[in-house]
């Protein structure tokens, strides 16, 4: 799956949650995020920064793969 915008990431990542059954406190706590940033990640998509960071351990626990691709 490519994702070309952090709201198009979100919103795979906000289905992906859902279909493992995962709330966002689950979410947080797996992620050692706070339960307040998983829910204004999800509900303002793409009107803040991610670290990527943060999207790694996202990546960890949903259990999907991160790569990032250079233009030259």
């Amino acid at each position: 799956m490519q994702v070309n915008s952090i709201k198009d990431l979100v919103e795979k990542l906000i289905e992906r949650r859902k279909s493992l059954g995962i709330s966002q406190s689950e979410l947080a706590q797996l992620c050692n995020l706070s339960v307040n940033g998983i829910s204004k990640f999800e509900s303002n998509a793409g009107d803040r920064e991610v670290k990527l960071s943060t999207l790694f351990k996202l990546s960890e626990v949903l259990g999907f793969k991160l790569s990032l691709e250079f233009e030259e």
